[in-house]
């Protein structure tokens, strides 16, 4: 099939064609290259794919957890030559029409009713079957397969970076608009929608009000309503992929205990993010991360929260310890978020020879950290002032909501998926 014609999947669209995605082609022909590789050295016939992550991986963007049931209904079997959806007569139409049109894919499918367990077992019967999931008379091969994943594509980097721009706008523009009084469902609720009509989808979304996080390091949010300050972070996915975020308000000057430990976090910050360089083991990365603990007295304070993870098609791809063995390859996302009492610093940086820091922001005030003589910015703490008596911080508030506003085009840029349908002829 050419991928740019549009002819498959279109015999029920009379009248229209749809536009296929070269780009998204090309990324699923790349890791189709993968999987061949690996049925060449583990000597196996095909590979299933039943993982979410694995799916959106494997067709370069496919996300079905948002309408998926509990329970498989969608599988990828994938051979040396072919590649295909296993499903049933309700999700092929999307499919074939809207999440994976022209990107080579056949189809074998049942009605809904009928179960998908005896679809896939078809499918594997007589064949060596190596799969992500274990799933009866398959060799599982979720560690050989997540392995695949581990490398981003060129496609993935520039998705995460869009993703990282509507992550961080919709971010900071829900926190210049927080005032004493708003809780923190609310909070999260805008920040939510904010990600949502951008088709965005919010993983794991954070709101801690006046140091609320100092003793619930994993606190989600309540309907506490907020007074003197306030830690935003956001995990969020697009294409499968994740992004994440942390940034902190305070209203008016910010408590010298909040002041005091933010300072001390982004020392581990800055260290974690300098250290993410391709050819590093992550147990050496969190060794130095440790030292500036220690350095700064707060010895037993990395033992109260998890500090960073690789990010991909999961939330965690591998979280990072003291004995991680896991060396950085080139690129991938790692996001940093450690925290010192009631502060926490956030932010996704792309490994490489030179880190990138996905989620940087211009607008936002930052502090400057040198580690080994080179400047690392990180996101510094917010004042909104409460009083007419803060003329200096209102006035670079001002300049701040105006930056964001004069943004929102860009930072607000659509992410619906690449195909569209035109009208025959237009």
């Amino acid at each position: 099939m050419n991928p740019e014609s549009g002819e498959s999947g279109s015999a029920g669209l009379a009248g229209r064609c749809l536009l296929q995605d070269v780009q998204r082609f090309e990324d699923v022909e790349q890791k189709h290259e993968r999987i061949r590789q690996l049925l060449k050295v583990q000597q196996a016939d095909a590979v299933l794919l039943q993982d979410a992550a694995s799916l959106a991986w494997f067709t370069a963007g496919v996300d079905l957890s948002r309408s998926q049931a509990e329970r498989c209904q969608v599988s990828i079997f994938v051979t040396e030559d072919a590649r295909l959806f296993a499903t049933n007569s309700v999700d092929a139409v999307q499919l074939f029409e809207r999440e994976a049109f022209g990107l080579g894919f056949q189809l074998k499918q049942r009605e809904w009713h009928q179960p998908h367990a005896e679809l896939v077992a078809d499918l594997c019967r007589s064949r060596r079957v190596l799969s992500d999931s274990g799933v009866d008379g398959t060799v599982l091969a979720g560690r050989e397969i997540q392995g695949l994943r581990q490398t981003l594509t060129s496609l993935e980097v520039e998705r995460l970076r869009r993703l990282s721009r509507v992550l961080v706008h919709a971010v900071e523009v829900t926190a210049v608009g927080i005032r004493r009084g708003r809780t923190e469902a609310d909070v999260a609720g805008e920040a939510g929608h904010r990600l949502l009509r951008r088709t965005v989808w919010p993983v794991r979304l954070q709101v801690a009000a006046d140091g609320r996080n100092g003793r619930y390091r994993h606190w989600g949010f309540g309907d506490d309503p907020i007074r003197d300050s306030v830690v935003i972070s956001c995990v969020a996915r697009r294409w499968g992929l994740h992004v994440g975020v942390t940034r902190t308000v305070s209203l008016g000057p910010p408590a010298s205990r909040l002041q005091q430990a933010h300072a001390q976090a982004v020392l581990m910050h800055a260290t974690g993010m300098y250290f993410s360089k391709s050819g590093e083991c992550l147990s050496d990365v969190w060794a130095r991360v440790q030292r500036i603990y220690e350095k700064f007295g707060l010895t037993d304070e990395w033992r109260q929260s998890d500090q960073a993870e690789l990010l991909g098609y999961r939330l965690s791809d591998h979280q990072v310890t003291p004995r991680s063995e896991l060396r950085l390859g080139s690129p991938q996302a790692l996001f940093w978020h450690p925290s010192v009492d009631q502060a926490m610093c956030g932010d996704t940086v792309l490994t490489g020879e030179r880190v990138e820091c996905l989620t940087s922001s211009s607008k936002w005030p930052g502090l400057l950290v040198q580690v080994r003589g080179v400047p690392v910015t990180c996101a510094g703490i917010l004042q909104i002032p409460c009083s007419g008596a803060e003329r200096e911080v209102e006035s670079r508030f001002e300049d701040l909501v105006n930056e964001l506003d004069e943004g929102r085009s860009g930072g607000a840029e659509g992410l619906g998926s690449s195909w569209e349908v035109f009208s025959e002829g237009s």
